[in-house]
């Protein structure tokens, strides 16, 4: 359902990619009860990227946020879950402590844009914002269908969804 495009001027490592990545996708299903498999993390190295701000030709991280709007996500919710993201970016590539690295490492900005009105993946329409448990159920036999066949995206979904109703 979301997209959050991790647009970098720092290098990442592939083990810094993998760790950024779980941890976005996990404060994205626990805030906003969405399924881990469909929640997309892309990255960008964007070293050489031309961009200007106030005029002026700068260099800096962000991450852009595509996903569902609604009622129940309000501007606070999301202001939360921009200030999550950069915490858990700062745990992963700044580093602990008192004293981090490179201030050039730092995230400096998070975009959110509600602005996902649906999104079809193997032929499944996304759930509108609150109807995430219905749409759940009203999909499950073509959940399992995909799992069946191997699909080791829905395999893990039920996986997930098994482990939640625990």
């Amino acid at each position: 359902m979301p997209l959050y495009d991790v647009e970098h001027v720092t290098p990442l490592t592939p083990d810094q990619q993998a760790t950024l990545a779980q941890a976005i996708t996990d404060l994205h299903a626990r805030r906003f009860k969405t399924p881990k498999t469909f929640i997309n993390v892309r990255y960008t190295d964007v070293s050489d990227q031309v961009v200007f701000r106030g005029g002026k030709r700068v260099s800096y991280n962000r991450v852009v946020v595509r996903t569902r709007q609604g009622e129940r996500r309000t501007k606070e919710i999301y202001d939360d879950h921009a200030r999550d993201i950069i915490k858990a970016w700062e745990g992963v590539v700044v580093g602990p402590g008192p004293s981090p690295g490179d201030p050039s490492a730092s995230l400096r900005t998070v975009w959110i844009m509600g602005a996902l009105t649906t999104a079809v993946e193997c032929g499944i329409a996304r759930p509108k914002v609150g109807d995430e448990d219905k749409w759940v159920e009203e999909n499950m036999d073509e959940f399992k269908k995909l799992a069946a066949s191997g699909d080791t995206d829905f395999i893990d979904l039920l996986h997930e969804l098994e482990a939640n109703d625990d």
